[in-house]
């Protein structure tokens, strides 16, 4: 059977209100499943149905094909394990007797823990970085530590299934990282089948295989990182703007959040001829000025392109690893044309992007204010030998040619616009 977990037509109310309606999903072997969503969308009490920490009221949950309803507490004990958000304990305990309580399923009352139960009790804490705190009191340990300690004890109880609320809520990033590498690993490794709650939809994104998108208790969009991760997707669920490019690591969705701050606008345009990251403080420090902005010619997925696309900048773009394309240069050419201001920044020059360089040196913009950053550095990053510096010296050379220093661009930027708009 492919499917651990069978969930269908699942309904949940918490007296009148319902938190759950209509709920349909299968949870296959070996995946990590992540369930993200607004607060109150329904994903602690949906964990809650499946763990069988509560009943559900309409439908049916299904355990590797058994209703789990009808399954005895060990039986169930055995293939699953829930760590909840809530890690205190009503009595205090050492931490090493706290993870043996992970094998309660299988220790005989009378017989009490065997030597094997020690050993996979140990090896637990050995996986969650928890050795050296065996001998303290849990009720003494940090938030952190106590939910390390937790999940020890879920591993301890060797379940097939591991079901955890928020594990990583209350940890900095290095054991947020530590904890969730350790659970995608015995995914691999293991075949064990994860579920959890995640709020971090970087997080959820790179570590998760299968994402199940909720709100107001309905499952919105399910399916991989690419096919729910959308800009689309969470605008409607979380009514946030965002910006979703490709992480470079790991090749999967990564979420940039859009900031609208309430900025007073100048009504001067200005075009930036970047590329490569050059461009990258420039666009930030203008648009939070209130310049409008253009760019170009960049490539799709370069970190100017996307710092442009974060801060609602119009760019001229191109495919990655081919020159600039007629209608690419057109368009760059319409923006700085339609722009009060040229800014050329400090960067790298090959045969892929010259055409950048050439088109400072258009007759229609030759009257147009140019502001270069120089930084004495443009033979460093001439890689065309030597054919983009003497394009370089002729753009230098011009009436309308102002070098400057990055951090008076505003005022430079400014002094031209004025200076070109009384002539």
């Amino acid at each position: 059977m492919d499917s651990h977990i069978q969930v269908e037509k699942l309904s949940f109310s918490y007296d009148y209100k319902k938190v759950l309606e209509q709920v349909d999903m299968s949870i296959k072997k070996g995946c990590f499943f992540c369930l993200v969503g607004p607060n109150g969308s329904g994903k602690s009490t949906l964990l809650k149905v499946i763990s069988s920490a509560l009943k559900p009221q309409q439908g049916v949950v299904y355990l590797e094909g058994r209703n789990i309803v009808h399954m005895k507490g060990r039986s169930v004990a055995k293939l699953l394990s829930f760590v909840p958000q809530n890690t205190s304990l009503e009595f205090d305990f050492k931490v090493s007797d706290v993870v043996l309580m992970g094998r309660y399923p299988y220790i005989n009352k009378l017989k009490g823990e065997t030597r094997e139960d020690l050993t996979i009790a140990e090896k637990a804490m050995e996986y969650t970085n928890t050795t050296h705190l065996r001998d303290r009191s849990f009720m003494e340990l940090s938030g952190g530590e106590r939910q390390r300690v937790i999940l020890a004890q879920a591993l301890a109880q060797e379940p097939d299934i591991l079901i955890l609320d928020e594990p990583v809520s209350h940890l900095d990033l290095q054991h947020q990282v530590e904890i969730l590498n350790l659970i995608k690993k015995m995914c691999v490794d293991r075949k064990l089948t994860a579920i959890t709650v995640l709020h971090d939809l970087n997080m959820a994104s790179a570590y998760g295989d299968y994402i199940v998108m909720m709100k107001d208790g309905k499952i919105m969009r399910q399916g991989t990182p690419f096919e729910t991760l959308t800009a689309y997707n969470i605008k409607e669920i979380f009514s946030t703007d965002v910006y979703v490019s490709v992480s470079p690591v790991g090749n999967k969705p990564y979420i940039y959040t859009l900031t609208r701050p309430n900025i007073e606008k100048r009504g001067i345009k200005v075009h930036i001829i970047c590329g490569g990251g050059s461009g990258s403080s420039i666009i930030g420090k203008l648009h939070s000025e209130g310049f409008d902005l253009s760019s170009g010619v960049l490539t799709i997925g370069d970190l100017d392109w996307k710092i442009s696309k974060e801060n609602d900048v119009l760019i001229a773009e191109e495919v990655p690893f081919v020159g600039i394309s007629d209608e690419a240069y057109a368009m760059n050419r319409k923006l700085a044309a339609e722009a009060d201001a040229i800014v050329l920044a400090g960067l790298y020059l090959g045969k892929s992007n010259m055409r950048n360089l050439e088109l400072l040196l258009e007759e229609d913009l030759k009257g147009k204010p140019l502001i270069i950053i120089e930084d004495d550095s443009f033979a460093e990053r001439d890689y065309t030998g030597g054919t983009a510096l003497q394009l370089y010296e002729l753009i230098k050379g011009r009436s309308s040619s102002i070098l400057a220093d990055s951090k008076r661009l505003s005022e430079e930027i400014l002094k031209a616009v004025g200076t070109h708009g009384e002539k």
